[in-house]
This record gives structure tokens, C-alpha cells and sequence, in this order.
């Protein structure tokens, strides 16, 4: 594939910007020193000693008093998201709680004996032909369809933006570290974009969701006649900065050309290699070039236009997908897992290397 330089000014086409049992434990996220403006995400305050749960019978608000809680507690900038959005059974068949630590560290812990897909008609989903059964997260920014149990947004990247008023240089920063038994996994970013800039966007025909996946198990891979494209991806791990030259694979869903997506939104995965997944440790990746790839790709298999001056930044979530062990889209197999990320902040004007939490 033809490289693609980065930023607005030099590539017309191009777009600027940024489960298991689970513990996201992210350290030290603050202003980088006061050189690289920055969005603090984990770790957190207010926790305490509480511990949320997600079942099957609340599968995207906790559970609480005699019933579902609208939506998971806002920390700051942050809300943990437990996201259970493909999750079937009752609630006997296990559950997912998100906790924070006092140090600020979020863990997420997935204990099921069954994880059967939700396949009733009032289920989100229904007809979803998936392994994933929930995502876990940290979200930043508008939650799809249900803004109003949102977190605020920062003043330093208020979303939802447009992709060409975010300032260049976008680099997520994670440090994390995962234990997984009997599950299907990813972990990975989910951005979501609209192609307007509504304050209540909700999936529809042109939502793109974009993944970028930094481990995952083997089950999780897409299959190869999903592969559109491979990537150049800047990222670093610990102190090592790497180009990300063809480290990165594109598989698409749901997309159409000149800019039509399924009713629902189509899908992108930038999805690392197996030779160069990040199993725990300290990552930084430049989400600017995601964008960027994502508009390359969109543009030269599909026929879209620039997604600059069309497309908002609505979400920016950092977590896990999990699935029964099998990887199969109707099983209902256990999921066993947990997780901890030490670090979940957004730095722009930054490099993969320099950004800090």
C-alpha cells in the first residue's frame, strides 16, 4: 500500500484526530508537565471502595436498588462503561463488575458460566453474527444513543468535533495488562463518528465505528475476506518508538461506496499483528494517522470523499471485548477474564514517544 503522509495540509484526503475479568489501571495521567495539553482519563477519583456490576438483566447500566441504573458512574472526564451490549441469559449466568482502586486504577472483572448472545427482538442487536458479547471500557465523549448518561467533556477536546478542528497529532496512551481464562479477547480503542454534529448522535446510515486493536487472542482475528488494506501505524511501546510500516491490518463491515454504510453504521478494525501485540506494558498510538489510514482506505476502495469537513469525533473508549473461550457467534461458553490498563489519556500537538499520561 502507498504511504500516506500525515496531517490536514498535506494529504487532501486525509482526517485528522483521536472483556474477561478486566482492571484498567492507568497511572499518572495528567497535563504531560504542562508541555503537551492533555485529557486525563485514568486514573481517577471518587471511587472508593464501590464496586459496579453488570448482568444480563442490566446489560448496559449497572445494577442498582430494585433495578438498572441509567448508565455506569461519571468520574471527571471518564464514565466506566460496561457496555453488555450482546449479552444474553439470565443473571444467574455470571456478571461483570468495574471498581476503582484508591490509586485511581479501574479494574473490570468478567466472571461468566454462560455467555450466550441476546437474540430477542428488544435486544440491541439481535441479528448480530459476533463473538463479542460486551466491551468493557473507559468511554470519553458522547456514548451512541444515550447522550444524556454521558461524561462531560474536556475543554482541551470537547466532543463531538469535527475531524479538521482537532488540533494534529492525536496520540492515545494506555498501560494496561491483562489475565485471561476460557474468553475470546480484544482490547482496543472504539471511535465513533458521525457525519454531523449533533450532541445526541445515534448509529445510523454513515455512523463509523473505528477499533484499533492492540492484543487480542487468536479466535478474536477477523476473517482474511474482511482484510481490505494494511497500514502504517506510529506506535510505541514502553521507550521504543515503531514506524508501524505494514504492522497494521484493515478489515471492513457494513460499508458501501460513496459514503453509504449499512442502516446502522459500517466498521473499520485496524487490527496490530501478531509478532508486535502488546499482551501488557505502557502503548501509545497516533490515532491522527488511524484517521488518516481510515480516510485513505474509504477514499481508494470505496469511493468516499474527504472526511474532514463532513465527519465529528463523537467517542473515544478504551477497553475490552470479550466472548465465550469458543469464538463462536451463537455460543454461550464461559468467559473468564481480567485486565489492567495504568494509564488512559488523550495527548494532541504530541508524538508517540513524547505524549505522557
Amino acid at each position: 500500500m502507498r504511504s500516506v503522509q500525515r496531517g490536514w495540509a498535506r494529504l487532501p484526503v486525509a482526517v485528522t484526530t483521536a472483556t474477561l475479568a478486566v482492571t484498567l489501571l492507568v497511572t499518572g495521567c495528567g497535563s504531560g508537565g504542562g508541555v503537551y495539553p492533555s485529557v486525563p482519563l485514568v486514573p481517577t477519583a471518587g471511587g472508593g471502595t464501590h464496586v459496579w456490576r453488570w448482568t444480563g438483566t442490566c446489560p448496559l447500566g449497572p445494577a442498582g436498588g430494585e433495578g438498572c441504573r441509567a448508565g455506569g458512574p461519571i468520574l471527571g472526564f471518564a464514565q466506566l462503561n460496561g457496555n453488555e451490549w450482546n449479552l444474553g441469559g439470565p443473571a444467574k449466568a455470571g456478571s461483570l463488575d468495574m471498581s476503582v482502586e484508591p490509586s485511581g486504577a479501574v479494574t473490570i472483572e468478567g466472571r461468566f458460566e454462560r455467555t450466550a448472545p441476546c437474540t430477542d427482538s428488544d435486544c440491541l442487536a439481535p441479528t448480530a453474527l459476533t463473538w463479542v458479547r460486551g466491551y468493557p471500557n473507559v468511554l470519553y465523549g458522547i456514548d451512541q444513543c444515550r447522550a444524556g448518561t454521558s461524561p462531560p467533556p474536556s475543554p482541551r477536546l470537547p466532543l463531538p468535533m469535527r475531524l479538521d478542528s482537532i488540533p494534529p497529532h492525536l496520540i492515545g496512551v494506555t498501560a494496561y495488562s491483562t489475565r485471561t481464562s476460557r474468553v475470546t479477547y480484544d482490547v482496543t480503542y472504539d471511535l465513533w463518528l458521525s457525519p454531523t454534529g449533533t450532541r445526541q448522535p445515534c448509529r445510523s446510515q454513515g455512523t463509523l465505528e473505528i477499533l484499533v486493536l492492540t492484543d487480542h487472542s487468536s479466535r478474536a482475528l477477523l476473517p482474511p475476506g474482511m482484510q481490505v488494506g494494511t497500514a502504517d501505524i506510529p506506535f510505541a511501546v514502553g521507550p521504543v518508538a515503531h514506524s508501524g510500516s505494514q504492522a497494521w491490518s484493515i478489515f471492513a463491515s457494513n460499508i458501501s461506496r460513496d459514503g453509504q454504510t449499512a442502516p446502522w453504521g459500517g466498521t473499520l478494525w485496524f487490527v496490530l499483528g501478531q509478532a508486535d501485540v502488546v499482551r501488557d506494558g505502557r502503548v501509545s498510538v497516533d490515532l491522527t494517522a488511524v484517521l488518516a489510514e481510515a480516510t485513505r482506505i474509504l477514499h481508494d476502495n470505496y469511493g468516499w470523499a474527504e472526511l474532514a469537513h463532513d465527519y465529528w469525533l463523537d467517542t473515544a473508549s478504551f477497553g475490552v471485548e470479550f466472548g465465550p473461550a469458543g469464538g463462536r457467534p451463537l455460543g454461550s461458553g464461559p468467559s473468564h477474564f481480567s485486565a489492567r490498563i495504568s494509564a488512559y489519556c488523550l495527548n494532541v500537538r504530541s508524538s508517540v514517544l513524547d505524549a505522557s499520561c
